[in-house]
């Protein structure tokens, strides 16, 4: 059996797979041309990695990953899988390790992907974090909103920020929604997950930002994701606490881990996740493709155990 559900652009677009050698979920990001792939446990590795490179090959997805428990970690360096990061209490009660395989790289097939970590940069976000963390948070207020009310808070936010002169985003974030755009505005990670909204506004200036969280109830994992990147202190004070307030909200909801991944080369961005209490637990080589970029950019990933 080979099925395919179809989705907005910005929403992943699944295809079960199962058959006698086979079985397993294939989640596709058009926006950033990777391929997530849930694996059931059905089938051998050396099955499950000839039809993936069928598939990217015919889809042209450019690079593949998989989120699995310890044990499994072995059979997918077998066939040139290497260790991108891990989500402690992705699964609730056991942690998550990314496997992942790059094809857009200058290398063979046969080569294993050389995974480049900036250590020096992760070391200088503890002295920068820390003073991020102690800084005093401006007034803020942090609402649940529905998605439709979020897009509209960005169109304004769009208005305000480029009559300024500095309207950003975050390279994570998919293209902010034009004039004629319908949700959703952010990107998805999971399969089976529930969207929230949260508006953060700072009560004096009015700035507004917006975080998005999924939410997988089965696992209690969220995946946070801040759509405008901070273009200064104040601007990075105030998502901080936004982020803060939104993981006492989803803990509410039974989150036991929440995780974020964020461009290497964001500092602002990377800086109020490494102050909100979360950790580097993974570098992903040439995850994203931001717009108008000509190539991948890497990703940081940050996670936070909650109990």
């Amino acid at each position: 059996m080979d099925s395919m559900k179809s989705r907005s652009a910005k929403r992943l677009t699944e295809r079960m797979v199962r058959n006698e050698d086979i079985f397993c979920s294939l989640l596709f990001d058009s926006s950033n041309r990777t391929l997530r792939v849930v694996d059931f446990r059905g089938g051998n590795f050396q099955a499950k990695h000839n039809y993936l490179e069928r598939v990217l090959t015919s889809e042209g997805m450019r690079k593949v990953f998989t989120l699995i428990e310890r044990d499994d970690m072995t059979g997918w360096q077998r066939v040139g899988y290497v260790r991108e990061g891990s989500i402690p209490g992705y699964y609730k009660r056991s942690d998550a390790y990314i496997m992942s395989k790059v094809y857009d790289a200058e290398r063979t097939k046969e080569e294993p992907m050389k995974i480049e970590r900036n250590v020096e940069f992760i070391n200088d976000l503890k002295t920068s974090s820390k003073a991020l963390a102690d800084q005093k948070p401006p007034m803020v207020k942090v609402e649940q909103i529905e998605e439709e009310t979020a897009v509209e808070l960005v169109r304004a936010e769009i208005e305000r920020l480029t009559e300024k002169g500095k309207a950003k985003k975050t390279n994570d974030s998919p293209q902010v929604p034009d004039q004629d755009a319908m949700p959703p505005v952010f990107n998805q990670f999971s399969r089976e997950v529930e969207f929230f909204h949260f508006a953060v506004t700072n009560k004096r200036t009015k700035q507004v930002n917006i975080i998005g969280a999924e939410y997988q109830d089965c696992f209690g994992n969220a995946k946070l994701e801040v759509l405008f990147s901070p273009s200064n202190k104040a601007d990075q004070s105030l998502i901080r606490a936004g982020v803060v307030e939104a993981i006492d909200q989803l803990a509410v909801l039974g989150a036991v881990s929440v995780f974020s991944l964020v461009c290497g080369d964001d500092v602002g961005l990377n800086n109020v996740f490494a102050s909100a209490g979360f950790r580097s637990t993974g570098w992903m080589a040439r995850q994203f493709m931001p717009e108008g970029s000509k190539e991948p950019v890497d990703a940081i990933l940050w996670t936070k155990k909650l109990i």
